[in-house]
C-alpha cells in the first residue's frame, strides 16, 4: 500500500512540475496561463469526490434503528 501510495505522489508532483516546462502557446482562458492549473485542479478535483463519498458513506451506514 505504501509503494502504491507513493507511486501516486509521485506522479501528482510530475504532473504539476511538468506544467512550468511544457506552456501552451496560446492561453484561450486567463487560467491557462497560471503554470500546472490543469494538473492542480484536477488533483483537488479528485480529493473533492474523495472527500463527498466518505461524508456520503457516513451518511447512508446509520443504523438500522436510525427511524425508530
Amino acid at each position: 500500500m505504501n509503494t502504491l501510495k507513493m507511486l501516486y505522489g509521485l506522479g501528482v508532483l510530475f504532473s504539476i512540475l511538468s506544467g512550468f516546462f511544457i506552456r501552451l502557446e496560446q492561453a484561450v482562458f486567463p487560467w491557462h496561463k497560471v503554470p500546472s492549473w490543469e494538473a492542480i485542479f484536477g488533483v483537488l478535483g479528485a480529493l473533492l469526490l474523495l472527500v463527498g463519498v466518505k461524508v456520503v458513506g457516513i451518511i447512508v451506514n446509520r443504523e438500522e434503528t436510525f427511524y425508530d
